[in-house]
């Protein structure tokens, strides 16, 4: 999934390589011996004996299990990995809520808070409240006397990878945000962040479709819209690792809809959830007629994009035609994506994708309709497996990933993600 970095040709990087092998062999076939070990790894028994203790012993990762069963001699030893008894911390800092969950290492959460996260604040107290979320999980009694390795967060905006700072967000109006560093200060454990979108990716890459498909596009429709293009079961961040702001592909450049960026006509202006909802306030008040207004009891400023849906869901025409447009843009630029980069699915995430097949048969549709037949006979579009939870789980999955190619001891010394992929 992930190449390594190690300075080649010497035994540290062999044992190294031959460690994360071992560990990620006894992750995937859960109770194993050393003996089936050693056979699936081509790795010498007293190799993997050695290293196997070591995981045990030094590590925390794996444990014995009993034995198993015998073929003439003394039973075989079995090992499996200590996912339940090690445990981390997941952070989805989003514009509406921050979410935080603690989590084990087999994606089991143990405990969730939320807050609003009320961005007009600003900088300060959005990360204040974030680390209140994180301390309030660290001193869960779940963990008590137990490892958290670390703390994964997704957070929205444009990542740069080298200074491990938020270049910009348009959703919460950041530049050159430094989330790490109060962070560290206030909750004392290693933290590892990335674009939202990315982060999603890789949750599915763990623990949603990634164990079936190799190639796939996740879209994150919410407050904003943005993407990621898994290639081969790895992550495409491009030249600064800003890759994937799709919501900001323009569509329309004659729009009247002015995006968070700057721009006119960006997908996330026409078909975000925050464009959903106010194209819809702005309707009404031109006098549009729908029930929308009933529901929010005249007061405009409480509509939002789940009333929208519901709206049309119960056939006003108001809400479907915005509902409808606003899908067809999103299936527009999804072909678009689907030509470029021929994935055997896209999975849609984010709050909007709630909607469920009031967007999804549109997106279909509209992608059949436009994108080359050849590279659509294959293609499955699916909601992300996690639903709300896609970008908290992947969070989670940013910490076990670095576990899983043991960098967790070197990632405490590093400001955030690393360019390793």
């Amino acid at each position: 999934m992930r190449k390594a970095v190690f300075p080649k040709g010497n035994s540290q990087y062999i044992n190294k390589l031959n460690k994360i092998k071992i560990l990620n062999i006894i992750r995937e076939n859960g109770k194993i011996s050393r003996a089936e070990i050693s056979r699936k790894s081509e790795i010498s028994a007293p190799t993997v004996t050695r290293i196997v203790n070591t995981l045990i012993q030094d590590e925390g990762l794996v444990r014995e299990v009993g034995d198993g069963e015998s073929s003439g001699g003394r039973p075989p030893k079995l090992i499996e990995f200590a996912g339940d008894d090690n445990f981390v911390i997941g952070v989805d800092l989003g514009t509406t809520h921050i979410y935080g969950v603690l989590s084990n290492l087999n994606a089991k959460i143990v405990a969730k808070v939320k807050q609003e996260t009320h961005v007009e604040d600003g900088f300060e107290k959005v990360i204040e409240r974030t680390a209140n979320i994180i301390c309030e999980l660290q001193n869960h009694p779940t963990v008590k006397k137990k490892k958290i390795f670390g703390i994964g967060m997704a957070v929205a905006g444009l990542i740069d990878r080298q200074k491990a700072i938020v270049e910009y967000s348009p959703d919460f109006h950041w530049e050159n945000a430094d989330i790490v560093k109060y962070l560290r200060q206030k909750c004392g454990l290693p933290i590892i962040f990335d674009n939202v979108t990315r982060v999603m990716g890789l949750g599915e890459l763990w623990y949603g479709i990634g164990k079936e498909i190799k190639n796939f596009i996740i879209i994150n429709i919410g407050y904003g819209i943005g993407a990621s293009v898994i290639n081969e079961g790895r992550p495409i961040y491009g030249y600064r690792g800003m890759a994937g702001e799709f919501g900001h592909v323009i569509l329309d450049r004659d729009s009247k809809y002015k995006c968070e960026c700057g721009n006119y006509g960006c997908l996330e202006a026409l078909a975000s959830g925050r464009a959903i909802a106010l194209k819809a306030r702005e309707g009404l008040e031109g006098r549009a007629k729908s029930i929308l207004v009933d529901m929010v009891n005249g007061d405009l400023s409480k509509i939002t994009t789940e009333m929208v849906a519901n709206a049309a869901r119960q056939g006003d025409p108001f809400a479907s035609k915005i509902f409808y447009d606003s899908a067809q843009y999103i299936g527009i630029g999804v072909a678009g994506l689907v030509n470029l980069f021929n994935p055997q699915a896209v999975v849609i995430g984010g709050g909007v994708s709630q909607a469920g097949e009031l967007l999804f048969d549109v997106v279909r549709e509209t992608v059949n309709q436009r994108a080359l037949k050849n590279i659509t006979k294959d293609l499955i579009i699916i909601p992300a497996t996690f639903g709300l939870n896609a970008a908290v789980m992947g969070s989670v999955a940013l910490i076990l990933n670095e576990i899983l190619h043991l960098d967790y001891q070197s990632y405490s010394k590093k400001l955030a993600v690393q360019s390793t992929w």
